[in-house]
């Protein structure tokens, strides 16, 4: 079951179908900054070995990821175009509290970004026709369902699953606000 609190707008998988070579750029720059955000958590909590072991396995199924739609790309003949951030992660990543709450913060903002990953792909690898693309979508949306539920567990673990669910249930209600914020984009946030 998933945590997010609303649905993407059923206009948004024809709007990334529509403009497929742009989805997968930034599908591909999701998929670089979800490992950099697991291998940073790494870095920061290195004596923590509950958290380091899933988090490098974590961050070496999103470098697979990645990989593969960059392969996705390059059979398109389409290049992989520069970065142009992603203002939905940016605004999460702003709720992050400092001090003790940090890492819980950060786990859970993780959590919800995964959802909405999950979410869309799914969406996406139903809009695709039947065949290779198709397929890669579906499997990664299973995927991303997995890192959702990793990163719910971490943050369990971290705080305990009261404070860690009372802190997602506000948090997913900030993400359903930005979501509804965002305009129909190529993107997959």
């Amino acid at each position: 079951m998933s945590i997010l609190r609303s649905p993407t707008d059923p206009r948004w998988p024809a709007v990334a179908a529509a403009d497929l070579d742009r989805t997968l750029g930034d599908h591909a720059h999701c998929e670089k900054k979800a490992a950099a955000s697991a291998l940073k958590l790494v870095a920061d909590h290195a004596d923590r070995p509950g958290l380091v072991r899933p988090l490098a396995r974590l961050a070496q199924e999103e470098q697979q990821h990645l990989m593969a739609v960059l392969v996705e790309l390059s059979r398109r003949g389409a290049p992989l175009l520069p970065d142009e951030g992603d203002p939905y992660a940016q605004a999460l990543l702003a709720r992050v509290r400092g001090g003790g709450p940090r890492l819980l913060d950060r786990l859970l903002v993780c959590a919800l970004i995964e959802a909405r990953s999950c979410e869309r792909l799914a969406l996406l690898g139903e809009a695709l026709p039947p065949g290779r693309l198709r397929d890669l979508y579906r499997r990664l949306a299973q995927s991303e369902a997995g890192h959702e539920r990793l990163f719910v567990e971490l943050a369990e673990a971290e705080a305990g699953a009261t404070e860690a669910r009372t802190r997602l249930a506000a948090l997913a209600e900030e993400e359903a606000h930005l979501v509804a914020a965002l305009p129909l984009l190529p993107r997959i946030h």
